[in-house]
């Protein structure tokens, strides 16, 4: 009785005591007198909420929190045994570098005109120095502190803040297949599986595109599948997982839930879901204060006014009824299960969308028609083998829940991949844009479905010509998208010296 007066005392004190500091910190450094009322309360309120749990976690139980981080150790030996990893992750990362240089540097306007990435802010944001006064919206917290480091980096080798983030975002890309490497590698113990399954991650449409494109989503991935291969290592502690939830929660705050999905699957035990959600959350939201701070034009996802402009990219679900919502259900399924994957027939449009720069989508929209690209040739074939290889990875799924009743990581992608689908009936234009953010849960599905598989040679065999193929197919599709804009280039007037 004695131990929980004292702690209420103290949970009160703490309170107390960061709300005098939220308060603080907000008028003299986060120019509060300029918001609105509520707005004032809110902020003050969420700075306070974080460091109460902060201080008061610390003081009742930091003791028993696992703090300690045990990164596995690189000797010569474990090098020359992650190799072919390390080796996939080059190639691939060479392959996106071949097709970046060109579609991020392509010296015309390029705004959304590439699966409506925006290419040149994100350019910017990464590697310029004049950032300070740059917008950074709502929905990615605190992403200055994740991209300017690594941008600014690169720069002092490369004289030149453009080939900065190609650089960045390459590697980036990169990273996601040897990630995907060491988890299926560390899962099911087989080189070959793991080879071609990242591989598979490496040349799906998604990553070849987004790999190549600048935008946010490639590291979104990245922080995604890090996650992911924590939750198959039981060893790895509290301060593992909270550390990945922060870069996933700063790159675009809405994956968190992507992360907690997985933290639930692979840890249910409410004590710990509890501690890594207030954690995470906690030390995202100082971050997000913090970065406000040093960048003032940033926008504090949890104010309206700050998020209100992100209303252009929704789709209004209960205005646009019959044939405008069926079309956007469907348009939605095949970008998450099957364009994601193996990338169909690209639309190239000009004067159907008042540009004069092409644009590239797999939809358009005419009076009464939402028109989903289809595939042809060498890209009918492959989605048929992709859909049967779904539908496989499908089945074993349900024989294994049925059969051992063992919850492992396929729910958690399969949560995810529903995740995606929720908050994609409502938000985004181009969807094969935010593709990344589920494609790695698809291809660690499939990795999962086909283990019992894993170490069969004709299985190994299919799938190593299947991935030759989807690559081929991939390279053939950036290179429709390379020729369009080199023919339009053609026609523009030459520049003066």
């Amino acid at each position: 009785m004695k131990t929980n007066v004292r702690k209420i005392a103290v949970f009160i004190l703490i309170a107390a005591l960061s709300l005098s500091i939220s308060y603080t910190v907000n008028v003299n450094f986060l120019n509060l007198s300029a918001r609105s009322e509520i707005d004032q309360k809110l902020t003050v309120f969420l700075l306070a909420c974080a460091l109460t749990y902060i201080l008061f976690t610390l003081w009742a139980d930091g003791a028993k929190v696992q703090w300690k981080w045990n990164p596995p150790r690189m000797t010569a030996a474990s090098f020359i045994d992650n190799l072919p990893g390390f080796a996939l992750a080059i190639l691939f990362a060479t392959a996106y570098l071949r097709f970046a240089v060109t579609l991020n540097n392509f010296g015309v306007g390029q705004v959304d005109n590439l699966f409506d990435a925006d290419v040149g802010s994100w350019m910017r944001r990464i590697s310029s120095a004049d950032v300070r006064d740059f917008e950074m919206r709502g929905p990615h917290p605190f992403t200055y502190f994740i991209f300017q480091p690594f941008g600014r980096f690169l720069n002092l080798f490369t004289q030149d803040p453009v080939f900065s983030a190609i650089l960045f975002n390459v590697l980036a890309g990169g990273m996601c297949v040897f990630l995907a490497w060491l988890l299926i590698k560390r899962k099911f113990g087989s080189k070959i599986y793991a080879f071609l399954m990242a591989s598979l991650l490496g040349a799906s449409a998604s990553h070849f595109a987004l790999g190549s494109i600048i935008e946010t989503y490639i590291y979104s991935a990245l922080a995604l599948i890090l996650f992911c291969l924590l939750a198959v290592d039981e060893k790895s502690s509290l301060f593992s997982f909270a550390a990945a939830g922060v870069l996933t929660f700063g790159i675009t705050l809405t994956n968190f839930i992507q992360n907690l999905a997985v933290f639930v699957v692979s840890r249910p035990r409410w004590r710990e879901i509890v501690r890594f959600a207030g954690w995470t959350i906690s030390i995202s939201l100082l971050l997000t204060y913090l970065h406000a701070y040093i960048y003032p034009a940033s926008k504090l996802f949890f104010l309206i006014p700050d998020v209100q402009n992100e209303d252009i990219f929704f789709f209004d679900v209960i205005a646009h009824r019959g044939w405008m919502l069926e079309g956007r259900i469907l348009y939605l399924i095949r970008t998450l299960f099957l364009y994601s994957v193996v990338a169909p027939k690209v639309f190239i449009l000009t004067d159907e969308v008042g540009s004069t720069i092409p644009e590239f989508r797999f939809y358009k929209i005419s009076p009464g028609i939402f028109h989903q690209t289809n595939y042809d040739g060498l890209g009918q074939a492959l989605v048929i083998v992709w859909a049967l290889i779904l539908a496989v990875s499908g089945l074993v799924f349900l024989w294994r829940l049925l059969r051992e009743r063992k919850i492992e990581l396929p729910l958690a992608a399969l949560l995810c991949i529903l995740f995606n689908f929720a908050i994609h009936i409502n938000y985004g234009q181009e969807l094969f844009l935010y593709s990344p953010d589920w494609t790695y849960a698809l291809i660690l599905f499939v990795a999962f479905g086909l283990s019992p598989f894993a170490k069969n040679r004709v299985l190994q065999a299919g799938l190593f010509v299947f991935v030759i193929l989807l690559a081929y197919n991939q390279w053939q599709f950036i290179s429709a998208v390379l020729n369009s804009l080199e023919a339009y280039a053609l026609t523009l007037p030459p520049v003066a010296p």
